[in-house]
């Protein structure tokens, strides 16, 4: 007997599951060097221990230097996912290797670990780190760099709080250590996980002693700045952090914040195996992806309620007044209604607007005491 394909009744095929981006590696660290390794490293290298560093540098080399300090926190760069990529500078300047790098490797931060050329290489690099959203160290043991258009001064008198300085009196190879160590504590952040977010200012540094140079007149200069540094408070090594340039979990929060809209944002139109309509319904599901995002930002402790202060920039002010002070963001879209025909027939979503409140963190306060005898 003949058997008819059951195809002509029910036919079933499979699809692959679609795939989407996975979230930026912010904390990726870029070490820039001009070091020579012991075997080819190729365009860069990146690493998840110090003997795999020691393997390629030996013990000898800045790189292994630095690199001790930034495995030598506990959590550091690999807690948060994060990796220590390192690559050699040739015939370029530290601008035009870091914009090399960018194109064959993600990382959320960089710095170099030898003297520039000049001033100029350096304040060109910083402007090149706020121009493309990167965090960028540097470091100084001299006092003059703290002084009007030098090294550590130049960031917070050009606006490009992208630039987190760094000061450490006793020698250039400790000041080099101290921002290592520094960085990869600072990026060392779960953002997946729940108030993993931190500041980090009063935290402690392994394998790096306090500041024994550091004076109060050169405490306040590098305050003024925004300069970090690691002072002995009552005895206790510590970050203190200025936010004359923005505090550095600020920006970096907002870095990776940008970059997880922008991942949940392409995936929600990627992984949708139709298409999403030019309507409200499918405007809701965009904002909803955005509003993922948001709750993590709340629960990872970046995003908190409160009230905001001063005029509502966008939307219905009741609205968004509620929002802030119930969720910490508020999101809003251009009604469909409003859209620009031009903007409507290219596919264009209208523009989504967020506002975040920061939960920002408490440094320091005053105490009084009434005493009646």
């Amino acid at each position: 007997m003949a058997i008819i394909d059951i195809k002509n009744v029910i036919n079933v095929s499979l699809t692959a599951p679609l795939s989407g981006l996975a979230a930026y590696s912010i904390n990726n660290v870029l070490m820039l060097t001009k070091d020579t390794p012991l075997q080819s490293i190729g365009d860069y290298k990146a690493y998840l221990s110090l003997d795999e560093v020691i393997t390629d540098w030996g013990t000898a080399s800045n790189v292994y230097r630095n690199a001790l300090a930034v495995f030598s926190q506990a959590p550091n760069v690999v807690s948060g996912a994060g990796r220590l990529v390192v690559a050699e500078v040739g015939a370029e300047t530290i601008t035009e290797a870091a914009a090399r790098l960018k194109g064959l490797v993600f990382f959320g931060a960089f710095g170099w670990d030898f003297a520039p050329a000049d001033l100029a290489e350096a304040t060109d690099a910083m402007t090149w780190a706020q121009a493309n959203a990167k965090l960028c160290g540097v470091n100084s043991d001299l006092s003059t760099d703290l002084d009007a258009g030098e090294l550590l001064a130049y960031p917070t008198e050009n606006s490009l709080f992208y630039t987190r300085g760094f000061f450490y009196t006793v020698d250039a190879e400790k000041a080099a250590q101290f921002m290592w160590g520094y960085l990869s504590r600072a990026m060392s952040v779960v953002l997946t996980g729940s108030n993993t977010t931190l500041t980090m200012n009063l935290k402690q540094l392994s394998a790096i002693p306090a500041d024994s140079g550091l004076t109060q007149t050169l405490l306040d200069t590098a305050k003024g700045l925004g300069v970090d540094v690691y002072a002995s408070i009552a005895g206790r090594a510590s970050v203190l952090s200025h936010g004359a340039n923005q505090f550095f979990d600020s920006v970096y929060n907002r870095v990776a914040l940008k970059g997880d809209i922008e991942v949940g944002g392409f995936n929600y139109l990627a992984l949708t195996s139709g298409k999403i309509p030019q309507t409200e319904a499918g405007m809701s599901g965009l904002k909803g992806a955005y509003r993922e995002v948001c709750d993590q930002y709340v629960t990872n402790g970046m995003i908190a309620p409160g009230e905001y202060n001063g005029p509502v920039p966008f939307g219905d002010p009741d609205d968004f007044k509620r929002n802030i002070r119930d969720f910490g963001y508020y999101i809003y879209s251009q009604p469909i209604a409003e859209q620009a025909q031009a903007e409507r027939a290219d596919r264009i979503a209208p523009l989504v607007q967020i506002a975040v409140k920061e939960a920002g963190a408490i440094h320091k306060g005053t105490v009084i005491i009434n005493v009646q005898p």
